[in-house]
């Protein structure tokens, strides 16, 4: 045979052996929503919203009850999502601007992983990150849209995120869809306009969802919670609210909740609309929750469960049954071990989290048992010299912040969901209190934490 000919047939051969690998490499979708607290969904139990296409996602996949952020605010959060550490790792422990020289170059982006690893690269909505969005060359998102923040962003980003799946259908690609609501309930409760839908009026109290049963401050709180605040009415303006108006703050935010999840079923049609559906695996996320009103706390920043806790569904439509998982998950340095985990894409060394796609092929497999996330408090970029950290386990949450004459808290979360009962000023918690308390000295010695001259 002529070699010309066997040369060109070998490479026939590997170039179909090559689409074959490439074809059969799950997509990536991630949807992330703002501010949006685990509880707010209808598949959570909650009775006073309708979120049908969240529904969707956990019918179709891994719900994990138990998810934190890495720390309750924007920018933290994020660059903790886009890096896989910590915020106190990154140095991003406020918001921050987008600005060039900030992010160090050593520290590869999820785009940039996924953009060596072979993958088209897609990034709609905000961004709200410590790189330009310019810069492709770090951050690696080559299709990078509707990200300047304009009025009704949320609902130009199904358009976008519609183009770049239709674009990309044969190839495998990781594609980002962020939305900013419910954060406009930041607007709704200081009285402004929305940026991203309009609400009519709410409704009287009484026709408003009830008051959650730890709407109550909790005793023996830390007071540096209430002393910062006074920092700022625009980010509490709810500080002297009546019940009233807490009822009424929870039925804005269920609005909001909703407004997103229709986009966000917009997107999950694209998918299906461009053959893209059945080789697509959707993760569902959002960078914090929100006060929703316990504690008489709107906004995020602390570290109660509702601020902290956030919803996460790993799910692939019609392949996978919905089923839901207690083992404790943080979305920050979680998120990219695990689509590199479905990928094959080549995870970064140094990262410490864990490939949560090892609990679709074995759903017993325990993978951590205990979780440690953080807090600086921030009046937006300004930082106010108070820190926290939280260790949570299978029963107990242990909070201790920097400042302050009562510093701690102890939460038996089986027994007092709510949070209301702060053990550690009683005597019946000190045991347990030592021990989670020595754990984070251990935790922070290990991981070169600074917080541990507070400890």
């Amino acid at each position: 045979m002529n070699y010309r000919i066997l040369y060109l047939l070998l490479l026939l051969v590997l170039s179909q052996r090559l689409h074959a690998q490439t074809a059969s490499r799950p997509n990536i979708l991630i949807i992330m929503t703002d501010q949006q607290t685990a509880d707010a969904m209808s598949n959570a139990g909650n009775k006073d919203l309708h979120t049908p296409a969240m529904d969707k996602l956990a019918k179709n996949g891994l719900k994990f009850t138990r998810a934190y952020c890495a720390q309750p605010l924007c920018t933290p959060s994020r660059t903790a999502i886009f890096s896989g550490k910590m915020p106190f790792e990154t140095g991003f422990t406020g918001n921050t601007p987008e600005k060039d020289g900030l992010w160090p170059d050593s520290l590869l982006m999820m785009g940039r992983i996924f953009q060596n690893g072979g993958y088209k690269t897609g990034y709609v909505g905000k961004w709200h990150l410590p790189v330009p969005v310019a810069k492709v060359s770090q951050h690696g998102f080559d299709y990078i849209e509707n990200t300047n923040f304009l009025d009704y962003n949320d609902a130009g980003t199904p358009a976008y995120c519609a183009r770049f799946i239709k674009e990309n259908s044969t190839q495998p690609f990781l594609l980002v869809a962020s939305f900013l609501n419910p954060h406009d309930i930041c607007e709704w409760a200081r009285g402004d306009a929305l940026k991203m839908d309009v609400l009519e009026d709410a409704p009287p109290a009484a026709e408003c969802p009830e008051l959650p049963a730890n709407w109550s401050i909790s005793p023996h709180e830390p007071e540096v919670l209430r002393e910062q605040q006074k920092v700022s009415f625009r980010t509490y303006p709810t500080v002297n609210w009546t019940g009233n108006q807490w009822r009424q703050y929870r039925w804005a935010y269920n609005r909001l909740v909703e407004k997103v999840d229709n986009y966000i079923g917009m997107v999950l049609a694209s998918l299906k609309k461009y053959d893209a559906e059945k080789n697509t695996i959707i993760i569902f996320t959002a960078d914090h929750g929100d006060g929703y009103a316990a504690h008489r706390w709107n906004q995020k920043q602390v570290l109660y469960e509702e601020a902290s806790k956030v919803p996460f569904i790993i799910a692939k439509m019609g392949a996978w049954e919905g089923r839901t998982d207690s083992m404790l998950v943080c979305n920050g340095i979680d998120l990219i071990p695990t689509i590199c985990g479905f990928t094959g894409v080549k995870k970064p060394a140094y990262l410490k989290g864990i490939d949560l796609s090892l609990k679709i092929t074995d759903p017993l497999k325990q993978l951590r048992d205990t979780l440690v996330i953080e807090t600086d408090f921030a009046d937006n970029e300004v930082l106010l010299g108070i820190s926290g950290r939280a260790v949570i386990t299978g029963d107990f949450k242990y909070i201790v912040y920097s400042k302050g004459e009562i510093k701690e808290q102890l939460f038996d979360l089986k027994k007092d969901p709510g949070e209301m009962n702060n053990l550690a000023v009683e005597a019946s918690g000190k045991k347990q209190g030592n021990v989670l308390r020595n754990y984070l000295k251990k935790w922070c010695k290990r991981n070169a934490d600074p917080f541990l001259k507070f400890l």
